[in-house]
C-alpha cells in the first residue's frame, strides 16, 4: 500500500519539478566610452554635493529646505516603510505561535447516545457542550530558497526606496540652487536698470534744458520719456519676479513664510554675491558616473528586486515540506476543559503539493517575468537618457564657459571706451550727454556679461544634477 501511494506521488513531484515556465530576459545594457587617461584623478560626491560650494547662503537655503520639505519626508517614510517590510521577511517560514479556543453547544434531535464518558446524561439531553483551547506552530523547510528570495527582494526594495529618496533630494537641491542663481540675477538686473533709470532721467532733464534753449526738439523728450517708463515697467516686473521666487522658496519648505529665507534672500538683496563657479569642468565622463547615478542605479534595484521575485515563485511549482505542532485541551465538559485526561496533542511532517492551482502560479510568474523585462527597459532607456544628458549639459556647460570668456572681453572692451570718454569729459572734450549715453551702453553690456555669467552658472548646476553630485577630474 505504502508502495502504491508513493508511485501515485511521484508524478506529480515531477511535474512540479520540471513543468515550471521559463522566462525570456531582455539583455541589459552596457555603456562603453571613452577610457580615462591613466594620469587623472577623479573626485565624485553624491552625498551633500552643495557643500563643495563653500557658499555658506545656498548651503543655509538647501538645508533649510530638505530639512522641512514634504517631498523628502514622505520619501524618509518609505524608507522606514521599507524597513519594516524587510523585518517581516526575516524568518517568515517560522509561523507565529498561535493561540486559539471555541466553545460550541451541538441540539440533538433525534439522537440516542450511549457512551461511558463523566459527562450528563446525553441520552435524555438534547444539548452538547464542546470547548477546545490549543496552542499550534509551523515551520517550513525552505529547501528550494523561497523565504530567502523574499528576504532578498525587500532588501533591494529597500535599496531602490532609499535611492529614490538620495534623487529626490538631489533634484530639490539642484532646483533650490537654480532658485537661488535665479534671485541673485534678478537683483543684479535690478540694480543696472536703477542705475539706467537714474541716466534716463538726467538724459530727460538735458533734452528739456535743449529744447527749451532751442537746441533740442519735442521727439528727443518723447523718445527719452519713453525709455525711463520702460525701465520703470522693467523694474516693477523684476520685484514682481522676486515675490514669485520668494514664494517657490517658501513652497519648497512646506510653508506661506519663513524667516529664515527672508533672511538670506534679503542678505543677497544688501549685499549681492558674485555667481559661484566651483565644478571644473571635465574634458570626459567616466561610464562609472553615468551608471551609479542615484536613478540608474534605483532601477537596477528593481531589477535585482524582481529577479529575487521571481525566485520566490518559482518555488511555488515544487512541494513544500512543513513540521506542524500542536498542543490542544479538548473536552465535552466545559468546567473539566483544563484537566489532565482532556489533553491532546499533534506532531508530525507535513506534505503540500500544488497539483489544481499550477494554471494560476504559471500565470503569476508569466506576470512577473513580464514586469522584470519592463524594468530592464526602463533602465536600458533610462540610462542611455542618463548618458545623453550629462554629455548634453558637459556641451552647454562648455559652449558657455566660451562665451562667457568673450562677452568679458567684449565688457571690458566697453569698459575702457568709458573710461577714456570720461577722460575727454574731464577735459572738457564730450558733453556730459555723450558721457551719459557713453555709460548707458556701458551698462547695457555689463547686463548682457551678468547674464551670460548666469548662464554658465545655471549650466553647471544642470551638470551637477545630470551627473548626480559634485564631480572633479584633476589630472596629477
Amino acid at each position: 500500500m505504502k508502495s502504491y501511494i508513493f508511485f501515485v506521488i511521484l508524478p506529480f513531484l515531477l511535474t512540479g519539478c520540471f513543468g515550471t515556465p521559463k522566462v525570456t530576459e531582455t539583455p541589459i545594457k552596457t555603456l562603453i566610452t571613452e577610457n580615462k587617461p591613466q594620469n587623472s584623478n577623479i573626485f565624485f560626491k553624491s552625498q551633500q554635493w552643495w557643500l563643495s560650494t563653500n557658499n555658506q547662503q545656498l548651503i543655509s537655503l538647501i538645508d533649510e529646505v530638505l530639512k522641512t520639505n514634504s517631498e523628502i519626508k514622505i520619501a524618509k517614510l518609505n524608507i522606514e516603510k521599507a524597513m519594516y517590510t524587510l523585518n517581516s521577511t526575516k524568518n517568515s517560514n517560522l509561523s507565529s505561535i498561535d493561540l486559539g479556543g471555541s466553545w460550541n453547544r451541538n441540539h440533538v434531535l433525534t439522537s440516542h447516545v450511549k457512551t461511558d464518558l463523566p459527562i450528563k446524561d446525553i441520552k435524555n439531553s438534547d444539548t452538547i457542550d464542546m470547548g477546545s483551547l490549543a496552542i499550534q506552530g509551523q515551520y517550513i523547510f525552505d529547501i528550494w530558497g523561497k523565504f530567502d528570495a523574499l528576504q532578498n527582494q525587500a532588501q533591494y526594495s529597500k535599496l531602490a526606496t532609499e535611492l529614490q529618496s538620495e534623487w529626490s533630494t538631489l533634484t530639490l537641491s539642484t532646483t533650490v540652487a537654480n532658485l537661488y542663481g535665479k534671485y541673485i540675477l534678478l537683483t543684479k538686473e535690478e540694480n543696472i536698470l536703477n542705475e539706467k533709470l537714474n541716466i534716463a532721467k538726467e538724459v530727460l532733464n538735458y533734452q528739456n534744458i535743449l529744447y527749451k534753449t532751442g537746441l533740442g526738439n519735442k521727439e528727443n523728450i518723447l523718445t527719452t520719456d519713453n525709455n525711463v517708463n520702460s525701465l520703470n515697467q522693467k523694474i516693477a516686473e523684476i520685484t514682481t519676479q522676486k515675490i514669485t521666487l520668494k514664494n517657490s522658496f517658501y513652497s519648497l519648505v512646506g510653508n506661506v513664510k519663513s524667516k529664515n529665507i527672508d533672511e538670506i534672500l534679503s542678505n543677497i538683496d544688501y549685499n549681492t554675491p558674485e555667481f559661484d563657479y566651483f565644478l571644473n569642468i571635465p574634458q570626459y565622463i567616466d561610464s562609472d558616473i553615468v551608471v551609479n547615478r542615484p536613478d540608474v542605479k534605483y532601477y537596477l534595484a528593481l531589477i535585482n528586486s524582481q529577479k529575487e521575485n521571481l525566485k520566490s515563485l518559482k518555488a511555488d511549482f515544487y512541494p513544500r515540506f512543513s513540521i506542524t505542532g500542536k498542543y490542544e485541551y479538548q473536552n465535552l465538559n466545559i468546567q473539566d476543559l483544563l484537566k489532565a485526561h482532556s489533553t491532546l496533542w499533534e506532531f508530525g511532517p507535513s506534505l503540500y503539493l500544488p497539483l489544481f492551482n499550477r494554471n494560476t502560479l504559471t500565470q503569476n510568474y508569466n506576470i512577473a517575468g513580464v514586469n522584470l523585462n519592463i524594468f530592464i527597459e526602463n533602465y536600458n532607456n533610462n540610462l542611455i537618457k542618463a548618458y545623453q544628458d550629462i554629455n548634453n549639459n558637459l556641451n552647454a556647460l562648455k559652449t558657455s564657459k566660451t562665451n562667457n570668456e568673450l562677452e568679458e572681453k567684449n565688457y571690458n572692451n566697453v569698459k575702457s571706451t568709458y573710461n577714456d570718454n570720461n577722460t575727454l569729459y574731464q577735459i572738457g572734450s564730450i558733453s556730459k550727454l555723450e558721457l551719459l549715453n557713453q555709460k548707458n551702453n556701458l551698462l547695457d553690456t555689463k547686463l548682457s556679461y551678468i547674464e551670460n555669467n548666469f548662464t554658465l552658472y545655471t549650466n553647471q548646476i544642470n551638470l551637477i544634477g545630470s551627473l548626480g553630485g559634485y564631480y572633479k577630474n584633476e589630472v596629477k
